[in-house]
């Protein structure tokens, strides 16, 4: 074989190993771009859900700042959230559990 087919048939080798190459990197990157893709819709979906809570729990701060009956929120903030009780009020806890 002459120098000039030799380094024309190693020119094709090389060539198509870069093809092959940029190709395998192209499906790489298309993968991974799908997969950010999706973790970016989940984040997107779970921000969503959140977004509906705030907005509901805003609602009902809205309600009852409306109401004009402060006392009877906080009322019922110490009740349920600090155990609190009244002075005759008798509460029973199930010990057993522990």
């Amino acid at each position: 074989m002459s120098s000039k087919t030799k380094d024309k048939s190693f020119l094709k080798v090389c060539t198509r190993i870069i093809l092959v190459i940029s190709v395998l990197a192209c499906f790489a990157s298309i993968i991974s771009t799908q997969a950010s893709l999706a973790e970016k819709r989940e984040e997107l979906q779970q921000l969503k859900q959140k977004t509906e809570e705030i907005e509901s729990q805003n609602e009902e701060y809205q309600r009852l700042l409306n109401d004009d009956d402060i006392n009877s929120y906080k009322e019922k903030l110490a009740i349920e959230n600090m155990n609190y009780a009244y002075p005759n009020e008798i509460r029973f806890y199930d010990t057993s559990r522990n």
